[in-house]
Parts: C-alpha cells; structure tokens; sequence
C-alpha cells in the first residue's frame, strides 16, 4: 500500500455509484496520514439521456457490435509499451486513477457505450454473450449494459449467472441486480442478491453482495457484515469495515471503534479511520 492511503471500493470494476468524502468537522482525531476516499468509476450511459426517440447513427451500434467481438479487453504487449500508458500507470490521483481504467480495460467503455440499450438487436446480442459467451469480461459487461436498461425482464438472466462457476461472472450479477433496483429499496431483489450471497464460495462475493442487500433494505446483510469485522484475515476484516462505515450508523461505531486499539494491519487501520470519519456524525460526545 502507499504511504497515502487511498481508501476505496476493492473491487474497481464496473462500480455504479460515486460518494462525496465526508470533510470532518474538526482534524483533531483525523490520522497522521492523509485519507483521501477514491470515488468509484461511474458509468454515466449516454443512452439514458436521450430523448426516448431519438434516432441514432447507426454507425454506432454497429462498431459497438464489432467491438464486443473482439478476443480481448486490454492493449496487447505492444500497446501496453506505449509511454502514456505507462506513464498512467504511475498517476495516483482520482482522475489519474479513472484515466487508468478507461484505457486498460476497454471492457468500461464498452459497457458506457452500451449501457440502457434499448436497440432490440444490441440487447439480444448482450443476452447472448452472457449466455453462451466464453470471455468473461465481455460477459460481465454484457451483464452490466442489460442492468441499466432497469427492463425486469432481464432478472431472470442476472438471476442464472448468480450459478455461474466464474467468480466475476456472479459478482457481476449481484451488481447488475443492484443496478436493476436503481438504488431503490426493494424487497425481492435484496432477497435475491443476500440467498445468493449467502451460497457462494468467495467471502469477498458473499460481503460485497451483503453489502449491496443492506442498501436495498434488507437488515440480514449488516449481520453478514457484523459477523466478518473481526475475522482473522485481515482483507476480510477490511473488506467488512469498509462497508460497515458505508451504512453504519451510531451502533456500529461505537462497535468498531475500539478495533483502533487493536488492529495491526495499515490496511484495516485505513478503513477503520475512513470509517469512522464517515460515521462522525453518530459518535456520541
């Protein structure tokens, strides 16, 4: 980790939402280091803002079509000695961090360009991909283009790559899911995403999906979260911790915050601060 703590979602790919940083009233208690929170990429869907009958170019969906048939999402070995790259690699700061993403993982523009498509050809070719595809980028952005067209036809679609044997593919999935709810509180699709949750194999799947059910309404998913604060390992301890600060309110600081005291590892004792900095506001005098 860097000397400055960059405290962020773990997993970067596809995120949905951006926060603002909490600025704490007073830097009293604000650690040595600074803590800047990386706000999550955002996919903007250029779609979503047209007019409902807007006519487009048709050159565009077509190169999108030609792009998704493509073997893979990142620049090749000669591409990636291309010196801008490079020097992208060395940025550390928010729109360095974005710039990095946009142009090693073409997987992200892709799913921008495609995102709340309601061209029916583009929407048959994306449930396709997620069907039958091999390339589990393209099918994970596949996932996340269908969820923004928020059409509760595709749930079912989300619902069977939550089977999926690939670890990005179910992770996608709940995402997708979560994007399907438009940040709405909703009982059958945090239903969904927590069953699901609770049978998969990855922990880092499980609390993140945890994290996502909670935000939805569903209370079962702060107890997942509860349970894991305190594991031995030290990501998941992190992991917890970071979205415990996302949604916690003053029970869950005054549960966390003695884990200062006792945390060695600089990553939690990170997310620990960030955290509590996001939960200021309910820490009793």
């Amino acid at each position: 980790m860097r000397k400055i703590i960059f405290v962020c979602s773990l997993f970067l790919s596809g995120s949905v939402s951006a926060q603002t940083p909490t600025v704490p009233p007073s830097t009293a208690a604000a650690p040595s280091a600074p803590l800047l929170e990386l706000e999550p990429l955002i996919i903007t869907a250029p779609r979503l803002k047209l007019p409902p009958n807007a006519i487009l170019d048709p050159q565009i969906n077509a190169n999108l079509l030609r792009l998704l048939q493509l073997p893979n999402m990142r620049p090749n070995s000669q591409e990636q000695l291309d010196p801008s790259l490079t020097n992208l690699a060395n940025l550390t700061t928010l729109d360095g961090y974005n710039l990095q993403t946009r142009y090693t993982q073409l997987g992200f523009l892709l799913t921008e360009g495609l995102a709340g498509t309601k061209d029916l050809t583009l929407q048959n070719s994306l449930q396709t991909i997620v069907q039958t595809g091999t390339n589990v980028q393209i099918q994970a952005l596949a996932l996340d283009a269908l969820a923004y067209t928020h059409d509760p036809q595709f749930i079912p679609l989300f619902q069977s790559a939550l089977q999926n044997t690939n670890v990005t593919i179910r992770f996608t999935a709940m995402e997708a899911l979560y994007i399907m709810a438009n940040g709405q509180p909703n009982a059958n699709i945090s239903s969904i995403i927590y069953t699901a949750a609770e049978m998969d194999a990855s922990l880092a799947v499980k609390l993140y999906a945890s994290h996502l059910a909670w935000k939805l309404g569903n209370e079962f998913g702060r107890e997942t979260l509860l349970h894991h604060y305190q594991d031995p390992d030290w990501f998941t301890r992190a992991f917890s911790t970071h979205y415990l600060g996302e949604m916690g309110k003053n029970d869950v600081y005054s549960l966390i915050q003695p884990q200062l005291y006792s945390e060695t590892n600089p990553s939690v004792q990170a997310e620990l601060c960030w955290a509590l900095l996001k939960m200021e506001g309910y820490r009793k005098p």
